[in-house]
């Protein structure tokens, strides 16, 4: 065969074939840009794809005298789970994205013929100018932890999510995911996660984090020590140290300040913190 087969066109032969059940052959081939033996061994896979329980849900009969092929769709072919338009979208996104199947691609000529299809659908130009450099880090289907800035807020918060798929609406590129610890769906402007943390990652360091910690700093406001136990702080004019139960506390608390603190130990906070700023300012284009 000349020219090899591939998705595109098994979708504007089901399309075809949709349209109108009888073809004379001539005019099928046309319409597709194929010859016959290659059209012969399409539509065998068609009808092999097509099938449920042994039952053939696309076949044809062909007369010879009259050239012309009649094919039979049977009714049930509806009830057939297939994909659409978002989950392909989703399979493209993957593949231009995550380094592990961007290597598939290279390797794998089915998969480059696939996603070179997919290519004439859908294009990722969107992502580049968005300020979404964390979206390669996602895995989807499986267990993440974000950090998300809320819109009408600068507070990060940290969700454990299993992102579904993407979609976009007035405000940009949205995450859907199902947000584990509610067990609900939420949605997740691509342009306000802030970082993305593998799951184990985020664990271990949960566990390394739970020592008792003094965090010092500076501060203009005294509203900023407002629900402290009298016990765990010294303050000395406006510098104070804080003494937390957990660094992960420290972190959250400097974040939620981050404004009206300056940190002076420890270094490791000093650095998240500015790491932080640098990332936010970023975001939000300040």
């Amino acid at each position: 065969m000349n020219k090899k087969l591939n998705l595109e066109m098994a979708i504007n032969i089901l399309s075809l074939i949709q349209s109108n059940e009888k073809w004379n052959i001539d005019d099928l081939i046309d319409q597709l840009g194929i010859k016959k033996k290659e059209l012969i061994y399409l539509l065998s896979i068609v009808t092999d794809i097509y099938s449920q329980h042994g039952e053939l849900l696309i076949d044809y009969e062909y007369n010879e005298e009259n050239q012309e092929f009649l094919f039979n769709i049977n009714s049930s072919i509806k009830n057939v789970t297939q994909i659409n338009d978002g989950e392909l979208f989703n399979i493209y996104f993957l593949l231009s994205t995550n380094s592990i199947y961007k290597q598939l691609i290279i390797e794998n000529k089915d998969v480059k013929e696939f996603y070179d299809v997919l290519s004439n659908f859908f294009n990722i130009d969107i992502f580049d100018n968005n300020n979404n450099e964390n979206i390669g880090d996602i895995t989807f289907f499986e267990e993440n932890v974000i950090s998300y800035i809320k819109l009408g807020t600068l507070r990060e918060n940290l969700y454990r999510i299993q992102p579904i798929s993407l979609t976009t609406n007035s405000d940009g590129i949205v995450l859907e995911a199902i947000d584990l610890d509610d067990e609900t769906y939420k949605t997740f402007l691509l342009n306000r996660i802030i970082d993305v943390f593998d799951n184990t990652e985020f664990k271990n360091n949960k566990k390394t984090k739970r020592s008792i910690i003094e965090l010092k700093f500076n501060f203009e406001k005294e509203t900023v020590l407002n629900g402290f136990n009298q016990k765990n702080i010294k303050v000395k004019g406006r510098q104070a140290i804080v003494t937390f139960y957990s660094e992960s506390n420290a972190l959250n608390f400097a974040l939620n300040h981050f404004n009206d603190i300056e940190i002076i130990t420890p270094q490791s906070i000093a650095n998240e913190i500015s790491i932080r700023k640098t990332k936010l300012n970023k975001k939000l284009k300040v």
